[in-house]
């Protein structure tokens, strides 16, 4: 076997090892970073939620309150309703992005918790210091990642619509009912803010910026090993060889055929000569 095929051999199976323990390094950072990047957009948006919320709970409904009479409602004056409302807006913007509110005991039926809610309700219920759950839920490209804040009963403002049908405005319990939505009280846990984000572009996006870390790589080596073997070649294995066959031949006292004397000799083959003589 030659000796630039062996060494190609060599490099080749260096190159391989590094590479498959390059891509794997770089896939575990860059799918660390994916899942970092989709938490901060997902807290992002649970914060953009309690920012409407206490707006709407500050501003909305205490100016509303005071144009109208007690017994008055506006779906608007409602944190939750308007928090939901906005995000919906948000999410024709950005579908990635799935925001929802859910209680055990809701004033709008639309917001009852599902069984894996309930869920989460509970462990916050069971754990007054819990303050986030979060987790992974789907396979495939369907998984998404959730984080789930509980809503607390904190401020007795809650309590005008939520502590007695008797004491609610009379438009709120004739749109929605006196079954649902009261007997809360302060310090419970009442409902769940909900963000659920696909994680299948951020996994695209890693995936795709470790193929192009691993091409770049393995393009800078293919290049560089056939350089390396062509100087190689030029430079070491065929003066060699030259340096090989004149040796062979004096050693056996046969004169060298044209073809022989024609090759190339290493540099300082004058003083083999002279040494010859």
């Amino acid at each position: 076997m030659r000796l630039e095929t062996r060494f190609a051999g060599i490099i080749a199976s260096c190159f391989v090892f590094g590479i498959c323990t390059a891509g794997y390094i770089s896939y575990r950072l860059e799918a660390r970073q994916a899942r970092e990047e989709v938490k901060q957009k997902a807290d992002m948006v649970l914060e953009t939620a309690m920012a409407v919320r206490a707006y709407t709970s500050e501003e909305v409904a205490v100016a509303l309150q005071a144009m109208d009479d007690k017994g008055s409602f506006h779906a608007a004056q409602v944190p939750s309703f308007a928090a939901q409302g906005a995000m919906r807006r948000l999410a024709k913007k950005l579908p990635e992005y799935q925001y929802r509110e859910s209680s055990l005991n809701p004033t709008n039926l639309n917001d009852r918790a599902t069984d894996w809610e309930v869920g989460l309700l509970r462990a916050f219920q069971a754990d007054p210091q819990r303050t986030e759950l979060s987790g992974e839920l789907g396979a495939g490209q369907d998984r998404q990642y959730y984080v789930a804040r509980p809503i607390r009963m904190g401020s007795p403002a809650c309590l005008y619509c939520h502590s007695t049908p008797e004491a609610a405005p009379r438009a709120m319990v004739a749109r929605y009912g006196a079954a649902n939505g009261f007997g809360w009280r302060m310090g419970d846990v009442v409902g769940l803010q909900l963000v659920r984000v696909s994680t299948a572009p951020a996994e695209a996006k890693a995936f795709n910026s470790v193929v192009v870390t691993i091409g770049s790589i393995t393009s800078v080596f293919v290049l560089a090993a056939a350089v390396m073997l062509l100087l190689l070649r030029r430079h070491v294995t065929s003066p060699l060889e030259a340096l090989t066959r004149v040796a062979l031949a004096t050693s056996l006292d046969k004169p060298l055929d044209k073809a022989q004397e024609d090759l190339p000799l290493p540099t300082g083959h004058g003083q083999f000569e002279e040494l010859q003589r």
